[in-house]
């Protein structure tokens, strides 16, 4: 990586450490608003880095894991939910760089990676997504799965189907997730009717057991009551078990602890909480517990320390950024949306200060969602309107093709998003 380094170095660079949703969004927009001042290209680079070489469509993981078509082999899924890096800089002035990120130093304006290579910046993008949150419960982190990422997917369809092999002809298979945001409602729909179509092939007739586990009051925290009463009808229809204000205290290799309940278990999938990547926390800026970046309205972040002025061209978005929502002070929602609109305006504020004009503020709004809860139905609301069922699954799927058309060549996003439709239609 050096030849690439001491080129890219030979200008002054606008970093996005992350090839997520927030960190191909803000490359995106930069490039465009770049291109509008074809004069600025020829003394700054738009760098995006990650430790992967490609951008992974997160919210289809769920459908990966529970996979059951004949076509589902994880080289034919990686196709259709990954979309390489490099594919999506082709033809503009972005430049990706594969890499692994160890120390960020603010006050250098560095960036260090693990090959020893070291990256100077002009401005900085943190945007290195979240890792899964185990809160310390005894046991937790060694007996669950996450979902977080591609190979998480394919390991937890991999520990089910053994499981299921294992099963006599009859017996149940005890399938657990912890935490009910979307990411849990999501999957444990979809386990029932993968349990349900690994029976026609085998005809067992395993029963499946889905417990989902959740320490609120109620499921989909966040979401309006709407919302939540439909997707709560919905799973309690298709055979979901719902233990709401319930807190996993432990677990061991069969079992958790819930209250006075023990809950034994053939599969344990966690997706009940996240916090900042591990990098963030050794950067000298100002965080919060769960190791986010504390950012102003600009989304800018603050020094560690607020006598030193460092931080002032370093910006945070999406799961690394802790930003309060003015009306409720609560921090805003670690979701896909959120970080592509934080993308927007930190592109736009660099944009800004490059061209010597006033940054604007971010503001947080009620984006549009789409939230499957098995079969073909889904509830996603767009504006006032919620669509249920059936209309919300068709709505889900042209959310996805219209995200795809954004980050890459429309011909390729199509063929991907078919290719994902023929193999994951017959999931549902």
């Amino acid at each position: 990586m050096t030849d690439d380094m001491n080129n890219i170095n030979n200008k002054k660079n606008i970093v996005i450490l992350g090839g997520g949703f927030g960190g191909v969004a803000c490359a995106i927009k930069l490039n465009k608003l770049m291109k509008q001042r074809p004069a600025l290209l020829r003394d700054f680079n738009i760098v995006i880095v990650d430790k992967k070489n490609y951008h992974l469509y997160t919210p289809a993981l769920y459908e990966v894991a529970s996979s059951a078509a004949d076509d589902g082999a994880p080289l034919n899924l990686k196709k259709v939910i990954v979309t390489p890096l490099e594919e999506i800089t082709r033809g503009t002035s972005i430049k990706f760089i594969q890499g692994t990120a160890i120390k960020v130093d603010v006050a250098k304006k560095e960036v260090r990676f693990d090959d020893d290579t070291v990256m100077e910046y002009e401005h900085l993008v943190l945007a290195l997504g979240s890792e899964p949150a185990y809160f310390n419960i005894p046991g937790l982190k060694e007996y669950s799965i996450p979902l977080k990422s591609f190979e998480n997917a394919i390991h937890i369809r991999s520990v089910i189907r053994k499981k299921y092999e294992e099963k006599p002809i009859g017996a149940e298979i005890n399938i657990i997730v912890g935490g009910a945001g979307p990411a849990g409602t999501e999957l444990s729909a979809e386990l029932i009717g993968y349990i349900k179509r690994l029976n026609q092939k085998s005809r067992k007739n395993i029963a499946p057991r889905v417990m989902l586990v959740e320490g609120a009051p109620d499921i989909l925290p966040g979401f309006s009551t709407k919302v939540v009463l439909k997707a709560r009808a919905r799973l309690e229809k298709i055979g979901v078990k719902i233990k709401s204000s319930s807190i996993i205290s432990e677990t061991d290799e069969h079992s958790v602890y819930i209250k006075e309940e023990i809950a034994p278990y053939d599969a344990l999938i966690w997706t009940g909480g996240v916090e900042a990547c591990s990098l963030t926390r050794v950067i000298s800026l100002k965080e919060e517990k769960r190791g986010r970046m504390e950012t102003n309205s600009c989304l800018q972040c603050a020094p560690a320390d607020e006598h030193l002025d460092i931080a002032e061209n370093v910006y945070a978005i999406g799961d690394n950024a802790c930003f309060y929502n003015p009306a409720n002070k609560m921090p805003a929602p670690g979701t896909a949306r959120v970080a592509i609109e934080q993308a927007k305006v930190a592109a736009e504020n660099i944009f800004r200060k490059i061209t010597s004009r006033l940054k604007i503020e971010y503001k947080l709004k009620n984006y549009p969602f789409a939230i499957p809860l098995g079969g073909k139905y889904a509830l996603t609301q767009v504006g006032p309107m919620l669509f249920v069922g059936f209309s919300g699954w068709i709505l889900k799927q042209l959310i996805e093709l219209y995200y795809l058309f954004s980050i890459t060549d429309n011909r390729l996003a199509f063929r991907r998003w078919l290719r994902g439709l023929g193999i994951f239609a017959k999931n549902d």
